[in-house]
């Protein structure tokens, strides 16, 4: 272990081994749609254990422990959480999140672990990290247990969504891939996948370029925080051009806008390239840094960090959108649906459909020379999800542009208050925490769903330690946290009957 690792291993408190595994998971790439080595670090942990493991044909990995001598006879329980993680840095990193280890810091008094200018993978490395500490830990009595990592959860699903028949053997399953220690999810939403793609004319363009970079917005999880009210980078963007140009000049082209970097991420940084005449360039900037300030103190609670960046490239010449394909282009990107749609009429406080208009790409070569918006839509309510996608197709029609088909398109998780793994639950985190659990349902999309529709009759819940700003480089885990859910996990298993 380096002796950045070593120092921070040696300040986090017990159960030492949940640290020992995540700081392991740390050091090996992982991001969604590259299982390779993660998964063969997984099967490492395995042999070392000198416990049975399978891979299943989309790449999940079970590892399982049998049962204590004597408790044969108790359910399977199944640990389950996902091995990818999203990869987002600050503008300044030059991480490489294919090949470079994360760099581990405790702040706050070692209360807090976050990563270096990067996502920490706390979501949902803990979660993993938890369950190989299971494994390990000897001193448990138990029935028979299997720890399920899946692939791909944060982009497609994938793993859950595909798994085998068969492959698991437990009735009782706990996901922990939750992010509030003080309760316990008895289901989530449901969400699908699409895009819109809008044909544009473009033009050779004389002129000035002027590049904008919008960012350093909060960003975000466009699930858990979809309900916070922070900036769309996309859409503002396209506001600072649309209200600060106007005024001065009707020859603004649009020739590239692009922005946002993952379905369920809330887009944080956008960058536009606009063309103009050379005589304008100093008033068509004045506008835009003018419109700026007023934007940003309208946005000052939300997005206090917010800054803009604004440049006169070298080029003089190429493509652009013709003047009624930039405003055909900059009306659809602000016309499209973004944040909450609906709230719960039934939950208080819970946030029952949204949608994330999560990347825009406009490029000449790029797309067919199409613009191309990307959305990820949830709901709680299945039937409200037909309706979103229908909304879009409006739009879509309205601007002379194409929808996609749903994709990706998982169902929703139903709670089930008279499940016998969630009475379990509660008596156990009452005794752990001494305090009574809020039971909850989340908006953001979790893999029990998937799973209860390739194993009917499955009984699933779902806890985790308390984290903030996953999905962005601001991901922070709470450490005391930990050690309280991990007791609350080994609980569940020495009672589960």
């Amino acid at each position: 272990m380096n002796p950045t690792y070593q120092a921070v291993f040696d300040a986090l408190p017990e159960p030492k081994p949940v640290w020992k595994h995540f700081l392991g998971m740390m050091q090996v790439p992982r991001e969604s749609g590259h299982p390779e080595q993660i998964r063969a670090w997984l099967l490492e942990q395995a042999r070392t254990l000198g416990l049975q493991s399978a891979v299943d044909r989309v790449g999940n990995v079970v590892i399982r422990k049998p049962a204590t001598p004597g408790l044969e006879g108790r359910p399977s329980i199944c640990l389950q959480a996902h091995m990818d993680m999203v990869c987002e840095k600050t503008k300044e990193s030059t991480h490489n999140f294919d090949t470079d280890a994360l760099v581990p810091r405790l702040l706050d008094g070692n209360t807090k672990l976050m990563a270096t200018n990067t996502t920490l993978g706390a979501d949902n490395g803990i979660g993993d990290a938890m369950a190989l500490a299971i494994l390990e830990d000897r001193t448990i009595q138990h029935g028979p247990i299997e720890c399920l990592f899946t692939v791909d959860e944060e982009t497609t699903m994938k793993g859950a969504a595909e798994i085998e028949a068969g492959f698991l053997q437990s009735h009782y399953l706990i996901n922990v891939d939750s992010e509030e220690d003080w309760r316990i999810c008895i289901g989530c939403a449901g969400g699908f996948e699409a895009h819109i793609r809008q044909p544009l004319s473009w033009i050779q363009a004389p002129g000035a370029r002027i590049q904008l970079e919008l960012h350093k917005l909060l960003a975000g999880h466009s699930g858990v925080e979809i309900h916070k009210g922070r900036a769309n980078a996309n859409k503002l963007l396209c506001r600072l051009l649309h209200q600060g140009i106007q005024s001065v000049t009707p020859f603004a082209l649009l020739q590239s806008l692009v922005g946002g970097t993952k379905k369920n991420v809330i887009p944080g940084a956008s960058k536009a390239v606009i063309v103009v005449p050379e005589e304008h360039v100093e008033r068509v900037m004045a506008a835009l840094h003018a419109k700026f300030e007023q934007i940003k103190t309208e946005w000052k609670t939300a997005e206090p960090e917010m800054e803009l960046a604004m440049s006169v490239l070298p080029e003089r010449t190429g493509f652009a959108l013709c003047p009624s394909s930039t405003r055909k282009a900059l009306d659809l990107i602000l016309a499209v649906p973004h944040g909450v749609l609906r709230m719960s009429p039934d939950v208080a406080g819970l946030v029952e459909s949204s949608i994330n208009a999560a990347k825009v790409t406009l490029a000449h070569g790029h797309m067919e020379n199409h613009l191309q918006i990307e959305f990820f839509a949830r709901s709680s309510n299945n039937n409200a999800m037909p309706w979103i996608y229908e909304k879009l197709g409006c739009i879509a029609r309205l601007a002379g542009a194409q929808l996609s088909e749903r994709l990706h398109d998982f169902p929703g998780w139903l709670p089930n208050m008279a499940s016998p793994l969630l009475a379990t639950a509660k008596q156990v985190f009452t005794e752990v925490m001494k305090k009574e659990p809020e039971i909850y349902a989340i908006h953001a999309g979790l893999e029990c769903g998937m799973f209860q529709a390739k194993y009917p009759g499955m009984d699933c819940i779902s806890v985790g330690p308390y984290m903030t700003d996953v999905h962005s480089p601001k991901e922070t885990l709470y450490v005391n946290t930990v050690p309280k859910v991990y007791e609350l996990l080994v609980g569940i298993i020495r009672n589960v009957h």
